[in-house]
């Protein structure tokens, strides 16, 4: 089994798909929960539109369904998506944007149908661990960075247009278009490491269906002088390798997440009326800050605190790192409640702004 998406212990009524509301003939079909416009969502990695809520609700929560999907809180959030296999009639439940992943990539969706049982291709089972590979290094959210970032959903209605097959409800076009409006995208388009880092930047852009953001900033040092590194375990000494970090307004208040593994001051400017409600500071060795005061500071920094969070992740995307993103994205996740709604990253970084 993938760890992509897990086959669920249930199988789907031949009539499934169309009383959700899915009118394609594609042979895979998912559906996703969108809160910011109340409304689910169904794509067969052609096509997207909405479905239909109140059949959703009833499948979700029928005797023989609802053991089987509890974990997943798919009629309240956005993070699972259920995935369904219409000529075996599995069911699967998966991230969110790995199964639109695997939605765009038929040799996959063959390869998952063949190793449970279903009709694949013997080329695509001899090659599974090609294909997994190649399906990791390359994310769906990649093709999303610069999308509208308010949920996969309405990033997929914003990323796709007209002449695409999709089919949207008019009360629900009228919230996508009063989310986009009200959106700005964290990340500048010309967003970079600064000046002396390195040229690896990576970005994620995602959504948060909360009262508050999570914006996680990575790097790996910055500066590769490291030769007075072990004095940052006294308390009177404080690495000299400064990061700028200037934080704009936003809609809402956010939580600022910065991780490194080499001693780094990161030096916080928050512009008028941008609202921290906390700081979580992650690193292997000792981390400061400067620049701003009043706010709470949550700190997990090896050699200061004894633990970290486990992860000094700088790059979004590649195979090693993003299994080390995940991790720290989903620890952050957990324990603030709310989902990551940007990342930036580098080796060596110098400067980063959340606008």
């Amino acid at each position: 089994m993938s760890n992509l998406v897990r086959r669920l212990e249930i199988t789907a009524h031949q009539q499934l798909e169309k009383s959700l509301g899915y009118r394609g003939d594609s042979r895979w079909v998912a559906w996703g929960w969108e809160p910011q416009i109340d409304q689910i969502i169904c794509s067969d990695g052609k096509k997207l539109g909405t479905g239909n809520n109140m059949a959703w609700l009833v499948f979700l929560q029928h005797d023989l369904v609802q053991p089987a999907v509890r974990e997943y809180n798919f009629s309240e959030g956005d993070r699972y998506w259920l995935l369904l296999d219409r000529e075996t009639r599995n069911l699967y439940a998966g991230e969110a944007k790995a199964v639109q992943s695997l939605l765009e990539q038929s040799e996959s969706l063959a390869l998952l149908a063949c190793l449970d049982g279903g009709k694949g291709d013997r080329q695509t089972s001899q090659n599974w661990q090609q294909t997994l590979s190649q399906l990791t290094a390359k994310p769906f959210v990649r093709h999303l960075t610069n999308a509208v970032p308010f949920g996969i959903a309405a990033a997929l209605i914003g990323a796709l247009g007209i002449g695409t097959g999709l089919w949207v409800a008019p009360a629900v076009q009228q919230k996508l278009a009063a989310e986009k409006t009200a959106f700005t995208s964290p990340i500048s388009s010309g967003a970079n490491c600064g000046i002396g880092g390195s040229d690896d930047f990576s970005a994620y852009v995602g959504s948060s269906s909360k009262n508050k953001e999570l914006h996680l900033i990575g790097v790996y040092e910055a500066n590769a002088d490291h030769k007075n590194r072990n004095l940052s375990k006294s308390a009177l000494a404080k690495p000299s390798k400064r990061i700028e970090i200037k934080v704009e307004p936003r809609n809402k208040p956010i939580i600022l997440a910065l991780s490194a593994y080499e001693p780094v001051q990161w030096n916080i400017t928050a512009e008028p009326g941008a609202v921290i409600e906390k700081i979580i500071i992650n690193g292997y060795h000792n981390q400061t800050f400067s620049g701003v005061s009043g706010i709470p500071i949550e700190e997990h920094t090896y050699e200061k605190t004894g633990e970290s969070l486990g992860d000094f992740t700088y790059k979004w995307g590649a195979t090693a790192e993003s299994r080390n993103t995940s991790s720290l994205v989903t620890k952050l996740e957990q324990n603030n409640r709310t989902s990551l709604t940007s990342f930036q990253g580098c080796y060596r970084g110098t400067n980063f702004t959340i606008q």
